[in-house]
């Protein structure tokens, strides 16, 4: 400890001093804190912009479905018998009025034959009975026969008539059974599923063949009502196929749902797809975009520039001074990764679409080269 001239050590002021220092240094490493924070509070922030415009701007509804025949039948036997033949097997393409399965129809032309002679016999009486009754008619004002007589012809005229009838409808019969041992195809299509075999015996109402046809395929959507009111059956439609995603399909609108499903409150479209290279099959996940309007003049922006808060929508824009500005917009349908802006924003305005998330209003930005107005 030093000693002072008048020969006295004075500790005090040596722990005053320590003092003094121990107080600057502390100042001095606050004042290097709160530079260093400063200069990194001002470092901008870099971000993207795109200038807002409005533009006529189509309206695209997407929905997903399952692709499915469009006609689908089963195809079962009408008369009982042994399928002598089977000339398609599953995945074979066939034509309207094509025959799929044969039963043996043995039985059923001699059945049509006696048929056929039944009713020659019947008519061969009927005529003996007319004639007689025509005579009859023209003897009895004469009194030449009794009236017993006549009644006895008038009779017998009337029973041949009926059994020539009931011969008539016989041979009929005979010849549709005859013609129900051909199974035919009522369209053209693929045979997409045959359970009968040649020599086996089937029954009346046994199924023998799925026919279905693929050309064109059928989609079932379902819209919400917003997009309902909007759909024509002449807007135009775009089919992607999972499976194919490079390859995109025409289709077309066949029937719109006139009632809403009261469970989902959705209404029933159904599209066709073309596929007359048979490309295409059943069960396949489709994407099906429905170009339903136009809207003139309408404002869109990228869903992810807005910053959505408790009850309110935000964005940020471009200041004159490099700072960003929070504004608030009102949201109309989202189109896609876009949304319609129905207020908040004026033609030119420069939206911050990159960084936003970390801006608040008055930071500093630096901008990088900006983007095109996007629709």
């Amino acid at each position: 400890m030093p000693t002072y001239p008048d020969g006295h050590s004075r500790p005090w002021v040596f722990r005053l001093g320590l003092i003094i220092l121990f107080a600057w240094g502390l100042l001095c490493a606050g004042c290097s804190e709160q530079a260093g924070t400063e200069t990194h509070e001002d470092k901008p922030i870099p971000v993207q912009v795109f200038r807002v415009e409005p533009a006529d701007r189509p309206v695209v509804v997407e929905a997903v479905g399952r692709l499915a025949a469009n006609r689908e039948v089963t195809l079962s036997a009408e008369v009982a018998g042994v399928a002598v033949s089977h000339p398609v097997d599953v995945g074979g393409r066939v034509e309207a009025g094509q025959t799929l399965v044969e039963i043996d129809p043995t039985d059923y032309r001699l059945a049509l034959a006696e048929a056929q002679a039944n009713l020659t016999l019947t008519e061969a009486g009927f005529e003996a009975a007319a004639k007689a009754y025509d005579r009859g008619r023209k003897l009895l004002p004469r009194q030449v026969i009794a009236a017993e007589a006549f009644e006895r012809m008038e009779a017998e005229y009337k029973s041949a008539q009926a059994q020539t009838a009931r011969a008539r409808t016989g041979v009929a019969i005979a010849r549709e059974r005859l013609a129900k041992t051909r199974i035919s195809a009522p369209f053209g299509g693929l045979v997409a599923l045959r359970t009968v075999e040649t020599g086996q015996t089937v029954a009346p109402g046994q199924p023998l063949i799925i026919l279905v046809d693929l050309d064109p395929m059928r989609v079932k959507l379902f819209l919400n009502e917003r997009d309902y009111i909007h759909l024509d059956r002449d807007d135009p439609v775009r089919v992607v196929v999972e499976a194919y995603p490079q390859r995109e399909f025409k289709g077309r609108i066949d029937v719109i749902g006139i009632r809403a499903d009261p469970t989902t409150n959705t209404f029933g479209v159904e599209v066709l797809v073309d596929n007359s290279d048979l490309f295409l099959k059943a069960g396949l996940t489709a994407r099906i975009s429905l170009t339903t309007r136009v809207e003139k003049q309408a404002m869109v922006i990228p869903q992810n520039a807005v910053i959505y808060r408790e009850g309110s929508q935000e964005v940020f824009l471009l200041g004159p001074d490099q700072t960003a500005v929070r504004r608030r917009i009102e949201l109309g349908p989202a189109l896609g990764d876009r949304v319609r802006v129905l207020g908040g924003l004026a033609p030119g305005d420069m939206l911050i679409v990159t960084g936003q998330q970390f801006l608040e209003s008055g930071t500093k930005v630096l901008l990088a080269p900006p983007k095109p107005a996007q629709g």
